[in-house]
């Protein structure tokens, strides 16, 4: 799962937020020659004995300058992480003191003209800025600054020179430069300047926009708020608006915050608001109880919304009592129906049929938009219920912008074939049956047809990919990608794109998968619009680790690849934002648990965005998922994603075809992501030039036998069934 993808490994830490360069053609016409070389190499004519062994000399000497003087760059960030932050306490004595790091030799001269030299002046000028900045220190950083505006390089070490300016409160050199900033901090810092050196034309405007952020200020931003009440210009009226828009986006915490600044006359509703929204069951009950009890209807509803989420049959319980308000609306009765409905819909509850039927038609949103949610979660009830009727008359009553999306015309085909029979389900299944998608594989299935993967290869131009290789930006990006640094490479490689066509875009991404960075080279290739280059979609990286991890676990090495695919995109630093870390995703807490059983190392949690670590622990866990529910490729897929306790709540009480249970899972990145990995599997079943698995034979009936899987410490690891390709 994508987080954004995030930091890197304990390894190629040295890059996370660090420091550009500038370009010295020496490297950079080594880098050029070394990739020529290999892209040359199955079609250029033999040249003669004496000049392949020059060039072979040449292409070995240059490479193992190269080679030197990144390790020597390497080395050279690795010591300023080891020099630790400033000021931290000594070791207790008891304890041998860490040898301090070697004092630092003048850098050589091929060092300074590697092409990621200036990554290790900014890091080295970030690091002065916490020991000792000075004015001559903040004078070299403006140079630098100006020298290589515009470049990634300048991210971080701009950032942390605007922060220690604002420190030290120099504002001569902090506002001028500040005018663009985003950060909270730097923008309170940005306002608290103006306010000091008297720059107060349009600043109560741009303060009090602020203000009404609903985010957390920064202390920084305390000074301005007092001038914004000493000027009469924080009225009582805009502290209610505030913490009402805190409370309206679910923010209890924050509205509780903003709250300190609203009148005690005013704070009764907004105390009642926040108090169904912490305890929405208790809350509501009162409501229920005593229907003259005064509430906002805003706030009854976000009460209501949220118990439906958590406790959808207390909710329908208390549904009836609260529709009999004597203040109750209409238009609020509509949406107290709509979110019970939702919510019983969600746990699979037999009451959701019945309650979406008992609804008046509301299917469209306030702003006239239609209520997508109400309009597939109705027909999933549907489904669920086996009513393939009522399903089909929904699926009908849907516009269509969303009635012919591959989803619902698989479903309209699967309800006509339930009502009408087969025959009169063939044209629909036959008009999607060719889609690369989900959908389309389980159609092709119903009609016993072949897949077709729709796979055109796009343009390889190597001739293209030399040049391109040899931008400044990209063979920055290139080298940066070898040293570990993944984010910055990744700013690189924007940069350099940054107004790129279609046709360079693509030639771009065959360049970065032939660097191994399949990442960038997915990613590119989606940027361009191009999705039937299969075979460049759907890489095969780290087959050693793979073909090992398969045969330690006797997973399919398909089943590996397409679950690494979707958690991570191939990137080994990944992380999100539940801490899942490398390109397996797994929590720390999970990756020890299972390290313990499977009797691997691992180290630390850094440990996981090591590729070898990662696969192994990876494959181990999707292995013990498959043999707590029977086998059962859909079901494991699940719980990794969503978790053991969240597919125990799903399970249905009797068999169920599984492509409707797949259809009901209440989380909609559980769902997208056990649909992606299915069409992830056949295509690189496709990629390995096989015959790519039918989902038919992947998606027999989800049943609730599994629904006490053994999740205590297995002993054994029953092969299931399932041999490796």
């Amino acid at each position: 799962m994508l987080e954004a993808p995030r930091p890197s490994a304990a390894g190629a830490q040295i890059a996370r937020r660090s420091p550009v360069l500038s370009l010295s053609l020496l490297p950079a016409l080594a880098l050029v020659l070394v990739l020529a070389l290999a892209l040359a190499a199955c079609q250029s004519p033999p040249a003669t004995h004496a000049a392949a062994a020059r060039t072979r000399r040449a292409s070995v000497i240059s490479t193992a300058r190269q080679t030197a003087v990144r390790q020597a760059f390497i080395d050279a960030m690795r010591r300023l992480q080891l020099e630790g932050p400033p000021g931290s306490s000594p070791a207790p004595s008891s304890t041998p003191s860490p040898a301090p790091p070697p004092p630092r030799v003048p850098d050589s001269l091929a060092l300074q003209h590697y092409i990621l030299y200036d990554y290790l002046v900014a890091a080295r000028l970030r690091r002065a800025l916490q020991i000792a900045p000075d004015d001559a220190l903040d004078s070299a950083i403006a140079r630098f600054l100006d020298t290589h505006a515009g470049q990634p390089v300048v991210r971080d070490l701009r950032h942390d020179w605007l922060e220690s300016l604002a420190d030290r409160q120099q504002w001569k050199l902090f506002l001028p430069r500040a005018a663009h900033v985003s950060d909270p901090l730097l923008v309170c810092d940005r306002l608290a300047g103006r306010l000091v050196t008297g720059d107060t034309a349009g600043l109560a405007v741009e303060a009090l926009a602020w203000w009404q952020q609903l985010i957390e200020q920064p202390p920084a931003c305390n000074s301005v708020f007092a001038w914004l009440k000493q000027q009469g210009l924080l009225t009582p009226e805009q502290a209610v608006s505030r913490t009402r828009a805190a409370l309206a986006a679910g923010n209890v915490r924050l509205a509780l915050q903003f709250a300190v600044d609203v009148p005690p006359e005013e704070l009764a509703p907004l105390s009642q608001w926040a108090l169904l929204l912490q305890s929405p069951r208790s809350g509501l009950a009162g409501l229920a109880a005593r229907p003259d009890m005064p509430v906002e209807p805003q706030a009854l509803e976000a009460g209501f919304t949220l118990l439906t989420l958590r406790d959808s049959a207390a909710a329908a319980a208390l549904l009836p009592s609260l529709l009999a308000r004597p203040d109750m609306t209409p238009a609020l009765r509509s949406r107290l129906q709509r979110d019970a409905a939702l919510g019983l819909a969600y746990d699979h509850d037999p009451a959701a049929l019945t309650a979406f039927l008992a609804m008046p038609p509301l299917l469209a949103q306030p702003d006239g938009t239609p209520d997508v949610r109400l309009l597939e979660w109705r027909v999933r009830a549907a489904l669920w219920a086996g009513d393939y009727a009522q399903a089909l008359l929904w699926i009908d009553a849907m516009p269509p912008s969303l009635a012919t999306e591959p989803r619902w015309r698989y479903w309209s085909a699967r309800a006509t074939e339930a009502m009408q029979g087969a025959a009169a389900a063939q044209p629909l299944y036959a008009a999607i049956a060719g889609l690369r998608d989900y959908y389309g594989y389980l159609a092709a299935d119903r009609l016993q047809r072949p897949y077709d993967l729709n796979a055109h290869a796009t343009p390889d131009d190597p001739a293209v990919q030399i040049a391109l290789g040899a931008e400044p930006g990209l063979l920055r990006a290139h080298e940066l990608l070898i040293c570990g640094m993944y984010d910055d490479a990744v700013a690189e490689w924007a940069a350099a794109l940054r107004g790129a066509t279609d046709t360079t875009r693509i030639q771009a991404a065959h360049l970065a998968a032939r660097w191994g960075w399949y990442t960038q080279s997915i990613a590119t290739l989606a940027q361009a619009g191009d999705w039937d280059d299969v075979q460049l979609r759907y890489p095969r990286p780290y087959s050693d680790l793979i073909t090992d991890a398969s045969r330690r676990t006797h997973l399919p090495a398909d089943w590996i690849l397409a679950v690494m695919r979707q958690e991570s995109l191939f990137r080994p630093d990944a992380i999100s934002r539940a801490n899942a870390r490398g390109l397996m995703q797994l929590l720390p807490q999970t990756a020890n648990e299972v390290a313990q059983r499977w009797h691997l190392s691992l180290s630390d949690v850094d440990a996981l965005f090591d590729p070898a670590t990662a696969v192994a622990l990876g494959a181990a866990h999707l292995r013990e998922l498959l043999d707590d529910y029977d086998g059962h490729i859909v079901m494991a897929l699940a719980a990794y994603n969503a978790g053991a306790a969240s597919l125990t709540r799903w399970l249905p009480d009797k068999p169920m075809d599984a492509d409707v249970w797949i259809e009901n899972i209440p989380f909609d990145e559980t769902r997208t992501y056990v649909e992606s990995i299915l069409e992830h599997i056949v295509a690189y079943g496709w990629t390995r030039g096989a015959t790519p698995p039918r989902l038919a034979a992947l998606l027999p009936p989800v049943s609730s036998v599994a629904a006490q899987p053994a999740l205590g410490i297995l002993t054994s690891h029953p092969l299931g069934g399932i041999t490796p390709p």
